[in-house]
C-alpha cells in the first residue's frame, strides 16, 4: 500500500533525519519526500512511502517524536500506468 503524509516539525537540527529514520526503521520505504524552508520555528515535510503495514500506525509512530509537532494523513495517489488494448495472449493447441 502506498501512503503520503504531511508532517509539520520544529527548526531543530536533526528533526528531519530523525523522522525519516524512523520511517526507515518501521518497515516502511520511502518513495518522495519534500522538505519545505523553514518558517520561522517550523518546517513542513510531504513524505510518500510504500509498505504492507497501514498507514495509522506511522502517524501514531511519528506523533510520538519530540520534533513533530503535527502528522496528517493524506490519500496516496498510485503511479500505476494502464495501457489501453494490450490484453495477455493465450494459445490453444
Amino acid at each position: 500500500m502506498n501512503h503520503s503524509l504531511k508532517i509539520q516539525l520544529r527548526n531543530n537540527e536533526g528533526a528531519v533525519l530523525r523522522a525519516l529514520g524512523l520511517m526507515e526503521r518501521r518497515g516502511f520505504m520511502l518513495e518522495s519526500c519534500t522538505v519545505s524552508e523553514a518558517e520561522g520555528e517550523r518546517r513542513s515535510m510531504t513524505v510518500a512511502v510504500s509498505s504492507t503495514r497501514p498507514g495509522d500506525l506511522l502517524k501514531r509512530q511519528l506523533e510520538r517524536l519530540h520534533d513533530v509537532l503535527q502528522v496528517e494523513l493524506r490519500a496516496a495517489v498510485t503511479n500505476e500506468r494502464k495501457v489501453p488494448g494490450l490484453r495477455p495472449v493465450t494459445r490453444r493447441i
